[in-house]
């Protein structure tokens, strides 16, 4: 058997066995390039225009009257351009329970919670399921790199099934022809982003190491391999802490006018209590490790973090795996790829598929309800959430839980709907239901948010709001536009049929 014919079993069940889930990382991974523009759109709040009145003292002020519990540690970050506003974050100290608000420009109230754009990235990499999650999801990454490899070593001809597509032929031949395209166009995208997100969380999927060498405790190697500076509690009174401002201050001009971007405050109530203040260059692929820290009452400079080689190539990783660099030009280029790279697994699914059909395969009924639910339910779902985030009033201390429950019942409903049907219904409804919420939405968004819909959004030039309605707005037509052809095809067929 030559290398190519024993690389086609391992292309083809190494592909098949994990490509649901890597459906689901793919696609949440793509619309993740724009978590912090989801961000805004689902929160109306953050569409008022105008400047943040806002300062660091402010939100440490508001921190210290709203929440009542001891805490670990929190973190601040300042409006940006992509997210103006303030963000804060909690950790209580006896019970390890986390809390976030962001707030409002211009007022600086605190605004209701939901899910938000970050439930996409946290579908991406944890399936929402914690470190079990992100260890399914590693499992799936390594499947990919196997099916990629394999896939360049079965396709000997990969550079000329690039320019081939022909989609009037038959079924198995115009599906194999579009699994090559959007395979080679994404091949180096696909191989970068599949060893980076395995790359990534190599410390978690490999502890061992880490704990013995430095005895059970990660923390200590993180700050050794990063060069940050860690002080034990003292378990003291801490006195009044000094004005965060003065320090930010100080660290821009060690900078050298420098943005400033995390802030973070560690063991706040203790007289061990830490500021930590790290740089911000958004032009970088790794974010910058540059942090100082202060002692968090009388401001003295602590420590200059100076982080080694290896983690300065762990962080560029990190940064060029999420694409939060080089602006909004980037990001649609990881999106177009990234829809390639489901491109390329729908393709997979039906050459498969189809070459069972012809054969009569066993489990044939099994895998084309699966497609339906997880190729059709999944964008589906994605805004059947978007509608929840609309309708849902933002005074409802349960909104947040609502919109990830509506999110998974229409799921589940369309994944127990193709099952079944045992997957004969096919995509078409789904594409009709598609197109409906998606052209519904920006309509919802004029009535129901007067300062952020997308007439309002061009109106005073803020394009990154705007472009998630414009987005829609292409997604219900694209969906209208592939299912009607269908239906005046079919019809023509039925008319030939019936008549002499």
């Amino acid at each position: 058997m030559s290398l190519r014919q024993s690389m086609a079993g391992l292309h083809t069940w190494g592909g098949l066995l994990p490509i649901w889930l890597l459906f689901v990382v793919i696609f949440t991974g793509t619309l993740a390039c724009f978590d912090k523009e989801l961000e805004r759109w689902m929160r109306p709040g953050l569409q008022t225009p105008g400047q943040m009145q806002m300062n660091a003292d402010d939100v440490r002020q508001w921190l210290k009257n709203n929440v009542s519990e001891e805490l670990h540690a929190y973190w601040m970050h300042p409006p940006t351009t992509r997210e103006p506003y303030w963000q804060l974050g909690w950790e209580e100290h006896d019970s390890g329970e986390r809390g976030r608000k962001l707030f409002a420009p211009v007022t600086g109230e605190a605004l209701p919670d939901t899910l938000g754009g970050n439930f996409f990235f946290s579908l991406h990499y944890q399936l929402h399921a914690g470190t079990f999650g992100m260890y399914v999801v590693g499992l799936a990454g390594m499947f990919m790199l196997v099916a990629l490899v394999s896939g360049v070593i079965i396709h000997r001809r990969i550079f000329k099934d690039f320019f081939t597509l022909r989609p009037n032929a038959n079924g198995q031949r115009a599906w194999l022809d579009g699994h090559n395209l959007f395979g080679v166009i994404g091949l180096p995208f696909h191989l970068v982003m599949a060893y980076t997100g395995v790359a990534i969380f190599v410390a978690s999927y490999m502890p061992a190491g880490v704990q013995v060498a430095y005895q059970g405790n990660p923390l200590k190697f993180f700050h050794e391999v990063a060069g940050g500076y860690h002080r034990e509690e003292l378990e003291q009174p801490g006195g009044t802490p000094i004005a965060l401002e003065r320090l930010l201050a100080d660290a821009r001009a060690q900078w050298d006018g420098g943005e400033v971007g995390w802030i973070s405050v560690h063991h706040p109530d203790d007289a061990s209590a830490v500021v930590d203040i790290r740089r911000r260059d958004p032009s970088r692929i790794g974010s910058p490790q540059d942090t100082l820290s202060y002692d968090a009452a009388t401001g003295e400079l602590l420590n200059v973090q100076q982080a080694g080689t290896a983690y300065r190539a762990y962080i560029w990783m990190a940064g060029l795996h999420m694409g939060q660099f080089g602006g909004s030009l980037v990001r649609w280029l990881y999106v177009a790829l990234g829809l390639a790279g489901c491109g390329m697994l729908i393709g997979g699914l039906q050459v498969w598929l189809r070459k069972r059909e012809a054969r009569g395969g066993a489990g044939i009924a099994l895998v084309r309800s699966l497609n339906v639910a997880v190729l059709g339910g999944l964008p589906v779902a994605c805004l059947g959430l978007l509608w929840a985030n609309r309708l849902l009033p933002a005074e409802w201390a349960m909104r947040q839980t609502l919109e990830g429950w509506s999110f998974s019942l229409l799921w589940l409903a369309i994944a127990g709907w193709a099952l079944a049907r045992r997957g004969r219904a096919g995509y078409r409804p789904l594409a009709w239901l598609a197109a409906v919420l998606a052209l519904g939405l920006p309509l919802l968004n004029l009535l129901l948010v007067p300062q952020g819909h997308l007439l309002a959004s061009i109106g005073r030039g803020d394009w990154a709001l705007a472009s998630v309605d414009l987005t829609l707005l292409t997604i219900g037509l694209l969906c209208l536009l592939w299912v009607r052809p269908r239906t005046q095809r079919e019809a023509r067929t039925r008319l030939a049929e019936v008549t002499p």
